[in-house]
């Protein structure tokens, strides 16, 4: 079974806070392409391994450790009795060819290295027998999600460890077959103690370069007319009501400036002012978790991810049946 939710990164949710709200340059709009794909193949990897079966086994996903001075990001880690398996998840496309000396597309070396990346991971976690005496052992898989790779391995060792899209049921079913028991579950408890929050730092965003307001679920227009509980979007006629909309605003603005304050009268300004003050006070406080007091009362988001903030703070609405949801 799946031990927790696999969320977009901060980093990913922050590049499309900022294309929703500003013009990106080249460079940023390469950057949120390949993070967006990263995240399509790791969600179609958990598509497929649901639809093979997990069996008893336990996964994490998307997984930040720190061992010793070690910082790790894990796609995938299964977990088996005294075994651990790392996945490291791409969807590559296209015409790549790898070899002892590296990765190549169309003939050109690239700087990734999936092997070399999932080799260095599976050592790291090697590092914990050490320090918890505990033996297991690790296995390490670079996986391939996308059918439109084609790729050509030089070398039998280097095939080893790496599933391609066409291998990856059957090896699902492999993983399935293992047995994860008593000792699977002291396995996942040992990992428990080196878990870290996404260490991501993010950048601050200039204010003067960000589109302020709330925009459309849907087609992200900025033409929304506000009721009293629902908003319309002029574009595309999509419904939903004010306290989601105002919600993903929040979630914007604290992507785009992770170093400014979250309070009342910082969203007040960001949403337009199209909510009352105390509406955003009531929404602060039902979805985020308030420090200080008084005057100088702010607050913080849990995560970033907009369907967990909504399940962590009891989200419901009776208009909701009014809404085509997207």
């Amino acid at each position: 079974m799946f031990l927790n939710t696999r969320t977009k990164s901060k980093q990913l949710i922050q590049y499309e806070a900022l294309a929703r709200r500003s013009t990106l340059t080249r460079e940023q709009g390469r950057r949120l392409k390949f993070l967006q794909s990263g995240y399509q193949g790791e969600a179609a990897y958990d598509r497929l391994f649901d639809e093979a079966g997990h069996g008893n086994l336990l996964i994490y996903r998307d997984l930040w450790l720190k061992i010793e001075n070690a910082t790790l990001q894990i796609d995938a880690l299964v977990i088996t009795d005294d075994l651990l398996t790392v996945n490291e998840i791409k969807n590559y496309s296209g015409i790549y060819s790898c070899d002892n000396e590296g990765w190549y597309i169309n003939g050109r070396q690239i700087s990734e290295n999936p092997l070399a990346q999932v080799s260095r991971t599976a050592g790291k976690l090697m590092r914990m027998q050490y320090l918890q005496s505990v033996p297991f052992k690790v296995e390490k898989k670079a996986v391939f999600v996308n059918p439109n790779l084609h790729l050509t391995i030089n070398s039998k060792d280097n095939a080893l460890n790496i599933v391609e899209r066409s291998l990856l049921r059957p090896y699902f079913k492999d993983l399935k077959s293992m047995n994860a028991g008593p000792q699977a579950s002291e396995l996942s408890n040992l990992i428990e103690a080196f878990i870290i929050e996404d260490p991501m730092e993010l950048p601050e965003h200039k204010p003067e370069h960000i589109k302020s307001g709330n925009c459309c679920y849907q087609c992200g227009s900025f033409k929304l007319e506000h009721g009293k509980f629902i908003a319309v979007c002029k574009q595309c006629g999509y419904h939903e009501t004010n306290e989601r909309i105002v919600l993903r605003s929040i979630i914007d603005f604290t992507a785009l400036f992770p170093n400014s304050r979250l309070n009342k009268n910082n969203i007040h300004h960001f949403v337009g002012k199209i909510q009352h003050e105390r509406s955003i006070t009531k929404l602060l406080n039902k979805y985020c978790i308030q420090l200080g007091n008084g005057k100088s009362t702010y607050y913080r988001l849990s995560s970033l991810d907009f369907e967990t903030i909504l399940k962590d703070g009891g989200y419901k609405s009776r208009y909701e049946k009014e809404i085509v949801m997207g």
